[in-house]
């Protein structure tokens, strides 16, 4: 009989995102170096995590040195909201190493840090600046002596130690505190363009599943807030797949009709089409039809505003703040030029489980990809998010304007076809010197879905799908020909 393996003890840092990130939290009695450059968040990181605990009863230190002062320190950090005065003195200790320093003496700085960590018994120390620790001693054999003297009764009391210091990408190769760490983050910032983003990786980390790569984060009111990167959900969580014997109706009948009953649950839909062709009003129907049976919708728009969207939908009878009081549509602006792939994720999640949504529109993924650095970037996002949308249960359509007016437009522009079940093509076709619109289901999978190209008109009340075009040949160019001499097809 084998017995599972222990668990290790974890400590949270004060962010659920990035305990996931850690792989549950930092180990208990652990040595982790928090590494980057000047202003990078590495300070905040700590004592926000210092903060967590202390408001938790748990004891904590925060050892200074001559970096900054400890009430230099407290005085910033009352802008953000997770300062708590009533803690400092108590359960969070702030202790000033200055003095001892200055004589750049190493047995004396250890036996200064072991006297107070005996007498307060923390569950998490700080030392910050340990870069600026070891450049005050120097010698050095003598710092690697401290910092391995130091892992080794730190983690005797139980206290999981964090050192914080503005380490070079040489000095993080050669010095001692980096090889007998249990764990390394890394801090920093990567400029784009006009823009400069924030970000953290997990170098090392003993004993824990943690993500690899790199990920993002703000600094806001509240602190660091994290979002672990774009990725798929992990195995095993990604349970919810496309029901093809459960139907979401579009809203619109001659749609449905042509998917064999609408969309399968839990699927994701690219609908794309020229300008003007109806997409939008397609995904707000999807919506409307979806909050008529109790379902919860959310509309993701990254070109209207939400009073656009209001005014647009009003023009249709359609009364969009009655069902946002309702809490059954929720629409979300979010700029393409602000955008950062990560946060998006993430907050697209988040809002998905806090409103129990099951219905959702992206306009439009055209839009989406000019706040995308790159390519391959866009398509991890559309990748992720459709996938993560799936584990939740939500079924999901992505507008996605084409250039060409006329003609057979491909998907290639984007690529992103692999990560749909479904795409819906809405066109315009020219007859008689007019421009009618058509729709047609390229790809549905799972579904006998028909395969000719139908009329689509926007009326008073929204779009209707009509007859096929009958009698003509080259539809799908947009410049059909009569198969005989005769007319063009019923109107």
């Amino acid at each position: 009989m084998t017995s599972k393996p222990s668990q290790l003890e974890r400590l949270s840092t004060g962010s659920a995102a990035f305990d996931r990130i850690l792989g549950g939290g930092l180990p208990a009695r652990s040595l982790t170096v928090v590494a980057g450059e000047p202003g990078s968040g590495k300070t905040l990181f700590a004592l926000q995590m210092l903060f967590h605990l202390a408001l938790q009863g748990k004891k904590c230190l925060y050892l200074t040195t001559l970096s900054e002062p400890s009430l230099k320190l407290i005085h910033y950090m009352q802008q953000f909201s997770f300062f708590d005065e009533g803690v400092i003195g108590k359960q969070l200790v702030f202790i000033d190493l200055g003095q001892v320093l200055r004589g750049r003496d190493a047995d004396a700085a250890l036996t200064a840090i072991t006297e107070r960590v005996e007498k307060e018994e923390p569950v998490a120390v700080v030392i910050d600046s340990f870069k600026a620790m070891r450049d005050i001693l120097g010698d050095a054999p003598a710092v690697r002596t401290f910092v391995y003297d130091l892992a080794v009764q730190m983690a005797g009391w139980g206290a999981a130690t964090l050192v914080v210091g503005e380490y070079t990408e040489q000095e993080m190769a050669d010095y001692a505190e980096f090889a007998i760490a249990d764990g390394i983050l890394r801090f920093g910032t990567r400029r784009d363009e006009l823009t400069a983003v924030r970000m953290v990786e997990v170098a090392k980390l003993r004993g824990a599943n943690c993500i690899t790569g790199r990920h993002f984060f703000e600094i806001g009111a509240g602190g660091l807030t994290f979002f672990p990167r774009v990725r798929s959900p992990d195995a095993g969580n990604d349970d919810a797949t496309a029901s093809f014997a459960e139907r979401a109706a579009t809203g619109v009948a001659g749609l449905d009709e042509m998917l064999g009953g609408g969309l399968p649950r839990s699927s994701s839909t690219v609908i794309m089409g020229a300008t003007g062709t109806g997409k939008t009003i397609l995904g707000m129907q999807f919506l409307l039809e979806g909050a008529r049976r109790g379902e919860p919708g959310l509309h993701f728009t990254l070109e209207e505003t939400p009073d656009q969207l209001r005014a647009i939908a009003q023009g249709f009878g359609w009364d969009l703040r009655e069902l946002e009081k309702r809490k059954l549509l929720t629409i979300r602006y979010v700029s393409p030029v602000e955008l950062s792939t990560d946060a998006f994720l993430e907050r697209t999640r988040q809002l998905v489980e806090e409103m129990g949504a099951r219905r959702a529109v992206l306009d439009s993924l055209t839009s989406l990809s000019l706040g995308v650095s790159s390519e391959r970037r866009f398509k991890e996002l559309v990748y992720a998010i459709t996938k993560h949308l799936r584990a939740l249960g939500v079924t999901f359509n992505l507008n996605m304007e084409t250039t060409e007016l006329l003609g057979s437009a491909q998907l290639s522009g984007h690529g992103i076809s692999f990560a749909a079940d479904s795409v819906i093509q809405l066109k315009y076709v020219e007859q008689d010197g007019r421009l009618d619109r058509g729709v047609s289901v390229l790809k549905a999978r799972g579904v006998r879905h028909a395969t000719d190209v139908r009329k689509l008109f926007v009326r008073d009340q929204g779009v209707e799908v009509g007859a096929a075009f009958k009698g003509l040949r080259g539809v799908l160019t947009g410049l059909p020909v009569p198969v005989t001499g005769g007319g063009g097809g019923e109107r």
